[in-house]
């Protein structure tokens, strides 16, 4: 399944598990409430079930509320913990709505577990 969004639409996953048998109203005044956000200005907002197989989103498409529900029948969504940032690009929302995990690159520095090196900032912090 492909959708296709307005050009500059912006997508916020909600960092932490929701009880996904909430509805507009429900899902809707977490983004006032939790996310301080107007859900009005037409951005995506995402909202993962506790079990990672459920997911849903809420945006506002100029004439009311759209709200997108999807199950995943084999395998889960990525764990909230792994995200790196609430907000991700159009291209990552597809990735994940298709159950891939979202993986930004890291530049300048490799992973201890790579290098078996720990960084000098580590090492500083830790004295």
């Amino acid at each position: 399944m492909s959708l296709r969004f307005k050009p500059g639409l912006r997508v916020f996953v909600y960092p932490e598990y929701v009880d996904l048998r909430g509805g507009f109203d429900r899902l809707s005044m977490v983004v006032r409430e939790k996310m301080g956000a107007k859900i009005v200005v037409g951005d995506f907002f995402v909202f993962l079930g506790k079990h990672r197989r459920k997911l849903k989103a809420l945006c506002y498409d100029g004439t009311g509320l759209v709200l997108l529900n999807k199950r995943m029948e084999r395998g889960r969504f990525m764990a909230l913990e792994d995200l790196e940032s609430a907000e991700i690009s159009v291209e990552e929302l597809d990735w994940l709505l298709r159950g891939s995990t979202i993986r930004r690159p890291a530049f300048g520095r490799l992973p201890e577990s790579v290098t078996g090196i720990r960084s000098s900032i580590a090492v500083d912090a830790a004295r």
